[in-house]
């Protein structure tokens, strides 16, 4: 059995690939360490998820991700804030658990800042998404 927290920086392969391609996963990024807020029942987390940037198809200019800044990140790579998404932590936790998220260890401080402002700036955020992150911003600073 795997241990998992989904604290902030802390990192998913979630199985997210198309019917002829079940086993594609992408990386997700937990933003915001468990809390309870909003009209939310239970604790919640913040994840959003990278993928990688293809040419002919535009992209969320936001928070662009390169090889290095993650060992699971190959190619250039984007930050998806339209597709973030708030999970109840316990969710998470059992995923693991189950083995069907896979964790991928700690992203570092400085490519986490990059993708937190990046959040702030792109006009692809929902306004809920905004709400939570900033909730959770000022529940943390309260110490709950």
């Amino acid at each position: 059995m795997k241990l998992f927290v989904p604290y902030r920086r802390a990192t998913l392969l979630y199985p997210s690939g198309p019917a002829h391609d079940p086993e594609r996963n992408h990386l997700f990024i937990v933003l915001t360490d468990p809390a309870e807020v909003l009209d939310l029942s239970g604790r919640h987390s913040l994840l959003v998820s990278v993928s990688t940037i293809h040419p002919s198809v535009p992209h969320d200019p936001a928070c662009q991700l390169h090889m290095g800044d993650h060992e699971f990140i190959k190619h250039r790579s984007y930050v998806i804030y339209a597709e973030a998404r708030i999970e109840l932590a316990q969710k998470l936790v059992n995923g693991v658990k189950e083995g069907i998220l896979v964790p991928k260890g700690m992203l570092a401080e400085d490519i986490f800042a990059r993708v937190c402002h990046g959040l702030a700036q792109s006009r692809f955020t929902a306004p809920r998404i905004r709400a939570f992150y900033k909730a959770v911003g000022e529940a943390m600073h309260k110490g709950n």
